[in-house]
């Protein structure tokens, strides 16, 4: 992995946006289009502020989340409400959105849906991710259930229904849904942002084979990691 620190959250957050840019800008020169896969948490909402300022043609961009809880979309739990909130409300309206909670009661019932629908996200050109105390990313909770679905090298999944009622770090909101590896493994630019020293010091311990590290021997090693304390 590339290893960048900074003194601040803000350079931090910055810095990921400016990746992120990077990203669509290189997608969209080579092929007219790009997609994009955020993250929720209060970390990177400044991240989307600054990279929704910026002037690209983004009508051209489908957005989609990396995960989502299982609630409505105006709770404050909800990741959608975050994107809109601090993304697509601040300058990246004109793009695409495809949300990742359905009507379903539970997102195994919505799980074919989301699937079909994240298929466009087989080979995303930029995606954001965070990171837990416990080591998962996205939410692939350690010990919940659906992790190896989501873990898995079925091609033909892209999305899955996670249970994480017995992994304390997911709070009260335990029914997920979440991109699976096959697409973190597939994208073209994957970053990674962080903060905190606790963290930082789950990350760089490989041999836990966590989640997260999981996505890093995915990726061989090739994931941009941004970090302020």
């Amino acid at each position: 992995m590339t290893f960048t620190a900074f003194k601040t959250k803000a350079d931090a957050c910055e810095a990921a946006a400016a990746k992120m840019l990077n990203g669509l800008k290189t997608a969209l020169h080579e092929h007219g289009k790009a997609t994009l896969l955020l993250s929720g948490g209060s970390t990177p909402a400044p991240a989307y502020k600054r990279l929704a300022v910026n002037n690209l043609p983004w009508h051209d961009v489908t957005v989609g989340l990396v995960d989502e809880r299982w609630v409505d979309g105006d709770s404050d739990a909800s990741n959608t409400r975050l994107l809109k909130e601090s993304f697509l409300e601040k300058g990246a309206g004109p793009a695409r959105f495809i949300e990742m909670k359905t009507t379903h009661d539970t997102p195994q019932a919505g799980e074919a849906d989301v699937n079909t629908a994240y298929s466009v996200f087989a080979k995303p050109d930029v995606v954001l991710l965070g990171m837990g105390p416990d080591g998962h990313t996205a939410s692939w909770f350690p010990d919940s259930v659906g992790l190896e679905r989501a873990l898995s090298d079925d091609p033909s999944l892209y999305a899955v229904a996670i249970d994480a009622t017995d992994c304390p770090v997911a709070g009260n909101h335990t029914d997920r849904m979440t991109v699976t590896l096959n697409v973190v493994k597939a994208a073209k630019t994957v970053i990674l942002l962080i903060t905190g020293e606790e963290k930082r010091a789950v990350l760089e311990d490989t041999e836990a084979n966590l989640p997260i590290h999981r996505a890093l021997a995915a990726r061989k090693d090739d994931m941009e990691v941004i970090w302020a304390p």
